[in-house]
This record gives structure tokens, C-alpha cells and sequence, in this order.
């Protein structure tokens, strides 16, 4: 039975051939650093991606496979910890990565063809395909023709029956496809519980526990929340309310009187203000509403304490309290729990099941436990706990199991697409895990870290507690303090009117990310540019390495000189991100994206980049030149005169003996003759031609 499972899916009397690709041998394409690239790792993008590998896409793709590859030596080398991983991971997710190659490429692609067959079948039919068809992306395609030949009696009878039905649309051709699109339709719809089947594989019941249980574990969770017994006094004028407490605790009686003689809440006044006890996370009554800064003010402290002012939610009136008493949390009885212990038994909890529980079994033999549930629940933090997703997940696990023992039994796992797929998830397991690594690493003890956020906190997240704030921590001792100038000067209009030094949190938690991020990119750009690289195929193009920050300035130059000035701006741009601890990198590479984007007509950007440049480096020689270049632009690009006055005025009085004094002088005199001069000067020249 368990080997006509599939054929019994069949539509009609479809012909399954069952003959699979085993021991396919890989192509190696390329080496990076010893390791070898192979051409079914593109075959592999190109099915995926359904893009020909001639296209430019794929070409990119394909170029950073061969980086990729170089980060991964990098970081194994760094880390040598991540080559077990990846061989514990690939143990732990072959199940998941069988029934893809399964589901997708054997079943859906293939159409349970071998991938040699569909080749040859390619072969000898050439001509029905477009010259330059690249057959791995029309292998489907391929498949599809090669099932219709091999099952043309159910394909004929089917076309018969619709047309003697009347179906909508008639033509063969559409009808074919239809054929096509219910076979795969009916395997992806009962494949699975099919399996289960035929491999005994089956879910073990789970009892929840009894009220009573859930009780006894969790009566922390069943208590009432505490709160205080208290007094107040309400004004709408939250000065006279202050006038009339001189300190912050005192006698009952006497903040009676007070509230009696001014609190204009009639019902509290009455009673003394009395306002009754008040839990926690509760409304307060008589008109009061939410007031979680009372709660606040009070935690910990002794009777007798008198509250600041508080405004009341909507702003109207202000309240001040008297705390008469605390008023503890108690544990609520079994009973008084009861419907919310139902209600979370019947919708919200997790089964809390020990590690060793079995949670399904195959042939009566354990094979999935409560601990393969917490495994994936650790890979994916976010995922909510709760007994739907616990559902989810085992009936997932489950139905990988059957799966993968079916493309056991047909090969599967021999196939190139296999492989293919093991090597893809271990090279982005290795980057996506050295990436992490690289963007939060702590690069300081944890006293010096202490010390940091006893005095300011959390920089960038101020909510945050210690151990969640190591890695902002250490970004802030390791950030470069012109990298937040830069941004301060360049975004100005941002800020004002604080200044830099109060700005500067601010422009912490704006650059934690991008910097994080900028490093990762040096780190991706050295390991690329380090990299031992050997490619056997003339049709691939890689990215160029990057050798060394100086090669790479050098190269700028030269781009310059051609006039590519978007791969120019791009390349200084990448090299400011990445070195922003070389403030002689930094400094050079502002200054030559101002100019190339005064240069491009990116005006706005310009001034901008020239403004942060003598702002943040105002003793280099070039700083003058940046100063007049943003006046320049100001008058005569964007018509801001008064702002290019500002700018031209300064520069006269910081560099009085600079060559282009003269130069400001005649823009000044311009801008206030209304653009006379200009217009003489223009006149004049054309007069002399």
C-alpha cells in the first residue's frame, strides 16, 4: 500500500513515473577561499526565483553568492563554534528541508519526474521552446508537457467529459491546463494526511489540567492587585491647589479641613474628601478616573503622605491625595478564580507539558516531545505561547516527518536541489548569525558598562534595563562623536533650537541603527575584499573587491576623472558609513560628496554637506572653501539670499585674508544690489562679444 500511496491520488488513471535523479553530480562553477560554489546553487536561485540566469537580477544574485561564501569563511573562521552549529542545525531542520525539496521541486515542479528525464526530454524537443529558453527555468514547463504525453489517455478523457459538460472554455490547450492545475492541486490538498497514514504516524493526546491543578501551580497569578485607602482635594487651578500643602505629609484631620473648605468634587467633600480604598490598574470613582501617578508617587511610601498635584486624564482639574492606609494583594480563593482559569484553560494557556512529554508517535514510537516544540519556540522568540500555535507547530513537525520519510524512500534526499538547499541554509544561517554577532557585539567590561548607565541610562531606548542595554551602552562609548556632528550640521533645521551637546541622545538613537548597520557593511567589504576567489565560468561577473580603504579612494579618483559620478557619490558615501572612526576618511569623503552633488545639481544636499564640513572640521584648509561654496549655492543655485548673506558675512570674518575674499565681496554687493551686478556684468559680456 505504502508504495501506490501517491498513485491513489491520482486523477483518474494518471501514470506516476517514479524514477529519480540519484547521485547527480554537482558542478563546481567557482572556489572562494578553497570552498567550492557549484552550478546547481544557481540552478537552484533560478527556480526559486523564476528569473532566467541570464538576467540582470541573477547576475546579482549570483554575485553575491560568491560573498557570501566569503563572509562565511570569515565568520568560521572568527567563529569556529558555527561549523558545529550549522551540523547540529542541519540535523534538526533535514526533516523541514526534505519536505521542501519534497513539496516543491519533486512534486510541484517536477511532477514526480527525475530531473535527468526532463532534461532529456528538453533535449529532443528542443524546437518547441524559444531558442533561448534556459531550461531551468522552464523546467515546469518541461514537466507539464512530458506529463501530458505520459498520461494522454486520462488527459483525452478528461477534455472529453468537459466539453460533453459544457465547460465554460472549451480549447484543449486551456483544458490541458486545467488537468495540470487539479493534479496539483489534489496532491498538495491530501498528500499530507495521506502520508500520515501510510507511515502510522499520529498525534498523542493532551489533557489539560483540571481547574484545581492550574490553581495550585499558578496561584501567583490569582491574586487581587494592591492598593491604598485615600483622601483628596480637586481644584481646577493647580497653583492654588499647590498653595495649600506646604509639605509632603501631614496630619488626616488637618487635610480634612482642606478638602471639606476647598474641593469642588461636592460628592468627596461631604465625606471629608474621602475617597475610599482604590486597587491598582482600577478606575477611581466618583468622577475621578484613572489615576496611575497617584499609585506611582505612593509605592513604598509610609501614611500620611500627601501627593504632588495631578492632573486628571482629560486636564480639566487637579487632585492631590492622602494616603490613609495600604491596602495589601491577597490570593484569591479557587472559586473566585474559577472563570478565569476556565476561560484561559478553554483559550489563552500553553500546555506547560514537561520536556519529555510525547507529543506524536510513528509506528507507537516517540518521535516528536515537548522539547522539539521548545526548540522551535527558541528559534523564533517573537512567536506567541499559547496552545493554538502549539497546535500549529506540532502538527507542522508532524506532517514533516511524513514527508521527509517519503522523499527518503524516493531519493529526495540525493537529489542536487537537496543539496543545494543543505548548502543555501548553512551559508545563511552562518551569515545571518555573524551579522547578529557583529551588529551588537559589547567591546567593554561590564563595570565600565555599569558605570554608563548608572549616570545616563539607556541612550537610545531610556526604558530598557541593564542587560538589554549592553549593546547601546557600548555603541555610545565606541561611536564617534563627528559622526553625530556630521548629522547634527547636516540636518540643522532638524534640531534648532538645541544645540548639539542637548541634541545629542537624540542624535544617538537616531544613528545606533545606521551605525550598527555601517559596520556590518566594513566587515562584509573587508571579508569580499580579502577573499580568495576562483571562477571557471566566463559568463559570471562579481563585484569588484575592495582591497584596502587606499585602493579604493584611488579608484574613486579615477572614477572621477571618467565622470561616473553616481558610482563616485556612492563609493565615498560607502566608505564614510564604513570607516567613520577615521575622521581623516570621514573628512575627505564629506567634502568630495559635497562637491560632486554641487556638481550633479543636487543643490539642497550640497550645502548641507558643505555646512557640516566646516562646522565639524572648522581648522581644515578646506573649511573656507566649504563656507564660500555654501554661499555660492545659496545666492546663485537656490535664490536664498538672506541665508547666503549669513553664511558670506562669516566667512569674511573668520577668513579675512582668504583668496576668495573678493569673490564673497562682489556676491555680497550683488545680493544687495538685487542682482544689478550680475545683470551689468552679463551686459558687459555680451557687449564685448
Amino acid at each position: 500500500m505504502k508504495k501506490n500511496v501517491l498513485a491513489l491520488l491520482a486523477l483518474g488513471a494518471l501514470l506516476f513515473t517514479g524514477c529519480n535523479a540519484i547521485g547527480d553530480r554537482d558542478t563546481i562553477i567557482g572556489r572562494v577561499n578553497g570552498e567550492s560554489i557549484y552550478q546547481e546553487d544557481i540552478d537552484l536561485m533560478v527556480r526559486l526565483r523564476g528569473v532566467s540566469s541570464k538576467s540582470e537580477t541573477m547576475r546579482t544574485a549570483v554575485a553575491s553568492l560568491f560573498s557570501r561564501n566569503a563572509i562565511f569563511s570569515a565568520a568560521t573562521e572568527r567563529y569556529p563554534e558555527f561549523k558545529d552549529e550549522i551540523k547540529n542545525r542541519s540535523k534538526t531542520i533535514e526533516n523541514y528541508l526534505l519536505t521542501f525539496a519534497f513539496q516543491r521541486f519533486y512534486a510541484m515542479d517536477r511532477l514526480m519526474f527525475s530531473d535527468s528525464e526532463l532534461r532529456a526530454y528538453f533535449d529532443a524537443h528542443r524546437s518547441e521552446f524559444a531558442d533561448t529558453a534556459d531550461y531551468m527555468l522552464v523546467r515546469d514547463v518541461v514537466a507539464e508537457k512530458l506529463f501530458l504525453e505520459r498520461n494522454a489517455d486520462s488527459v483525452a478523457a478528461f477534455i472529453e467529459r468537459s466539453k460533453a459538460d459544457n465547460a465554460a472554455d472549451t480549447s484543449s490547450e486551456r483544458l490541458k491546463s486545467t488537468f495540470i492545475r487539479n493534479y496539483r492541486e489534489t496532491l498538495s490538498r491530501t498528500m499530507g494526511d495521506s502520508l500520515l497514514k501510510v507511515f502510522n504516524l499520529a498525534l498523542v493526546p493532551i489533557v489539560p489540567p483540571t481547574p484545581e491543578e492550574y490553581y495550585e501551580k499558578h496561584k501567583d497569578l490569582f491574586v487581587t492587585e494592591p492598593g491604598f485607602e485615600v483622601y483628596h482635594v480637586e481644584m481646577a487651578d493647580s497653583l492654588a491647589l499647590a498653595a495649600l500643602f506646604y509639605t509632603d505629609s501631614m496630619d488626616l484631620d488637618e487635610f480634612k479641613k482642606i478638602a471639606r473648605d476647598n474641593s469642588i468634587n461636592k460628592e468627596t467633600a461631604a465625606n471629608d474628601g474621602y475617597v475610599g480604598k482604590v486597587l491598582e490598574k482600577h478606575v477611581l470613582p466618583y468622577g475621578i478616573g484613572e489615576m496611575g501617578p497617584m499609585f506611582t508617587q505612593f509605592k513604598d511610601k509610609p501614611v500620611g503622605t500627601v501627593s504632588a498635584p495631578i492632573r486628571t486624564f482629560m486636564g480639566e482639574t487637579f487632585h492631590v491625595f492622602y494616603l490613609a492606609s495600604v491596602v495589601p494583594s491577597r490570593q484569591k480563593t479557587l472559586d473566585q478564580a474559577r472563570a478565569a482559569i476556565k476561560n484561559e484553560l478553554e483559550n489563552g494557556i500553553n500546555y506547560e507539558l514537561d520536556s519529555t512529554y510525547v507529543l506524536a508517535t510513528m509506528n507507537g514510537e516517540p518521535v516528536i516531545r515537548e522539547s522539539d516544540v521548545l526548540d522551535v519556540y527558541k528559534s523564533n522568540p517573537t512567536m506567541p505561547r499559547n496552545r493554538m500555535y502549539h497546535d500549529r507547530i506540532t502538527n507542522s513537525l508532524l506532517q514533516n516527518i511524513a514527508f521527509a520519510q517519503e522523499a527518503r524512500k524516493r531519493k529526495v534526499d540525493h537529489s542536487w536541489e537537496y543539496r543545494a538547499l543543505l548548502r543555501e541554509n548553512g551559508l545563511s544561517y552562518v551569515c545571518d548569525a555573524f551579522e547578529n554577532k557583529i551588529k551588537f557585539i559589547v567591546n567593554y567590561p561590564d563595570d565600565t558598562l555599569k558605570a554608563v548607565y548608572d549616570k545616563i541610562g539607556n541612550p537610545a531606548q531610556p526604558g530598557l534595563n541593564f542587560e538589554a542595554s549592553r549593546a547601546n551602552l557600548s555603541n555610545w562609548l565606541d561611536m564617534p562623536r563627528n559622526l553625530l556632528k556630521r548629522k547634527y550640521y547636516y540636518s540643522l533645521e532638524d534640531y534648532l533650537p538645541d544645540d548639539y551637546e542637548t541634541s545629542i541622545n537624540r542624535l544617538f538613537s537616531e544613528m545606533v541603527i545606521p551605525y550598527r548597520d555601517a559596520r556590518w557593511e566594513r566587515v562584509s567589504a573587508e571579508a569580499w575584499g580579502k577573499a580568495k576567489v576562483s571562477l571557471y565560468l566566463d559568463s559570471i561577473s562579481l563585484m569588484p573587491q575592495e582591497n584596502s580603504m587606499e585602493v579604493a579612494i584611488q579608484e574613486l579618483d579615477s572614477l572621477y576623472r571618467e565622470q561616473k559620478l553616481a558610482q563616485v557619490l556612492a563609493g565615498w558615501r560607502g566608505l564614510r558609513d564604513r570607516y567613520p572612526e577615521n575622521d581623516t576618511v570621514m573628512k575627505k569623503a564629506t567634502y568630495e560628496i559635497a562637491h560632486v552633488l554641487s556638481e550633479t545639481n543636487d543643490y539642497d544636499h550640497a550645502q548641507r554637506e558643505y555646512r557640516a564640513f566646516y562646522r565639524v572640521w572648522p581648522d581644515d584648509a578646506n573649511a573656507e572653501k566649504a563656507m564660500f561654496s555654501r554661499g555660492f549655492i545659496l545666492t546663485e543655485n537656490m535664490h536664498k539670499d538672506s541665508l547666503a548673506l549669513e553664511v558670506l558675512d562669516e566667512f569674511k570674518q573668520k577668513y579675512p585674508k582668504s583668496e576668495l575674499t573678493e569673490s564673497a565681496d562682489w556676491l555680497i554687493e550683488n545680493i544687495r544690489s538685487g542682482g544689478k551686478l550680475a545683470d551689468d556684468l552679463m551686459k558687459k559680456i555680451e557687449a564685448e562679444e
